[in-house]
């Protein structure tokens, strides 16, 4: 299964340029999206945000977090619980990220989603974050989508 951060999955929830190629991406797995506990915090917080930005017309941010929910609710989407394993992941994930000559310097949340990803058994991560997909890189994922 891949596992999706929540720049991914705002793409299926939110008509962007690109949010074609992930709707496909995901036609194309037919499997459950794997994502962080987290995701539902961040996916509202990214919602909200572009309805403010007039973005997304009013009352847009909580239908697009309803559907969201729903596909948790139906299965389309699995959470993978923040726990005791996503936290010992994590230090890898760090020393990795910061470690060489050139350092991602990668943000605690980003931290977490590959975390999950690693206690998930993940090998594709789907991102477009450009700091979250270079420490992705680093610590052996497939990226998704390639490029």
């Amino acid at each position: 299964m891949q596992y999706w951060d929540t720049s991914a999955l705002l793409k299926l929830y939110v008509a962007e340029p690109d949010s074609s190629d992930f709707l496909q991406l995901l036609a194309d797995t037919g499997a459950p999206i794997l994502t962080s506990a987290v995701t539902a915090i961040e996916l509202q917080c990214a919602l909200y945000r572009k309805e403010v930005a007039g973005d997304l017309k009013e009352g847009g941010a909580h239908h697009a977090f309803q559907k969201f929910q729903a596909d948790v609710t139906k299965g389309r989407i699995v959470n993978v619980p923040a726990g005791d394993d996503v936290s010992a992941a994590s230090g890898e994930i760090i020393r990795s990220a910061y470690s060489g000559r050139r350092p991602v310097m990668v943000r605690s949340l980003d931290v977490i989603h590959l975390a999950s990803a690693v206690v998930s058994g993940s090998e594709t991560l789907v991102a477009t974050d450009l700091r979250l997909r270079e420490a992705a890189k680093r610590a052996g994922f497939t990226l998704a989508p390639a490029g």
